[in-house]
């Protein structure tokens, strides 16, 4: 019965599950690798079953733990989420602190817009954006794990945790200083596979997108500068003759004031989905429900 359990364990087990070693779950825990190597065998005689076998300098979770995590860890952070729940929410008044998880991209194209709105209908919130890389992993264990309220994702997640709502299609664009010494309007194929280009080292806007995007295969480009800020691609555009593949949504915010061009894509391109996700455990909490439509305003009327 659940009553003979201490729940301590099951803290124990998933810090363990989690961080994939007992070394990392006691620093998180604050706890002493033995406490924790002994708070498992407890579980384990709990269980009747075994829950972790020696690989190497590690351990591995046996099948019976990995099923059982499933739903341990769903019940920790339902726990977690209802003894942190916040029914009443009146923006104007509210000190509260928000944690939004995503790619830096949205550190440029959201959160500047949101901080301005907030500081006129909500001066005392307080927002922070944690990056975090873009792939099908990484926003549940975010999200479950407490680390933020909400996640931004160009990619749909799927957890029976996770809730997940797609609220935007942005297009791409190309950008080019506007004294570039070749080009001075609309670019043709041809055009934009002789120039040199910039690109980013991230998955969102990257090769890895990139690729992922279009109809049909593209010749290579000629990628002479790499970083893993989309701003500073914008700007050494500016600055050179290389041209910067970016999200239309951050042409329009930045082009005018760095002093670029903006064309559309001589070729077919799908436009990239940015899906808002949190935890099902959260669904009913006034303050994120409020703070994930001022996000989606921004997103689809910006």
């Amino acid at each position: 019965m659940l009553r003979d359990y201490d729940l301590n364990l099951l803290t124990v087990f998933d810090a363990v599950m989690t961080l994939g070693s007992v070394a990392k779950a006691a620093d998180k825990l604050n706890m002493t690798s033995a406490a924790v190597s002994q708070n498992l065998s407890r579980l384990r005689d709990h269980v009747g079953e075994p829950l972790f076998v020696r690989q190497g300098r590690g351990i591995q979770p046996t099948q019976h733990a990995i099923n059982m995590h499933k739903h341990v860890a769903e019940g920790l952070s339902a726990i977690r989420f209802g003894l942190e729940a916040n029914t009443s929410f009146e923006p104007r008044t509210s000190t509260r602190e928000f944690r939004i998880g995503g790619h830096a991209y949205f550190d440029l194209a959201v959160l500047p817009q949101l901080l301005s709105r907030l500081s006129d209908i909500a001066p005392r919130i307080n927002v922070n954006l944690t990056p975090y890389e873009d792939n099908h992993f990484t926003p549940s264990q975010v999200l479950s794990e407490r680390g933020a309220d909400l996640f931004l994702s160009s990619l749909p997640i799927s957890h029976p945790s996770i809730i997940t709502a797609k609220v935007s299609e942005e297009a791409l664009v190309v950008t080019y200083a506007k004294d570039h010494p070749r080009l001075k309007g609309k670019i043709t194929l041809q055009q934009f596979f002789a120039e040199k280009h910039t690109a980013l080292t991230s998955r969102r806007f990257g090769s890895f997108m990139f690729s992922n995007l279009i109809e049909k295969p593209l010749p290579a480009r000629k990628v002479h500068y790499q970083s893993d800020s989309m701003l500073n691609l914008m700007a050494t555009a500016a600055m050179t003759d290389l041209l910067c593949f970016t999200p239309k949504r951050l042409a329009d915010l930045w082009a005018e004031k760095l002093g670029l061009n903006v064309q559309p894509l001589p070729f077919d391109i799908r436009p990239v989905p940015t899906f808002v996700c949190w935890h099902q455990a959260k669904q009913h909490d006034e303050g994120i429900t409020w703070l994930r439509e001022q996000i989606e305003d921004i997103l689809q009327n910006s």
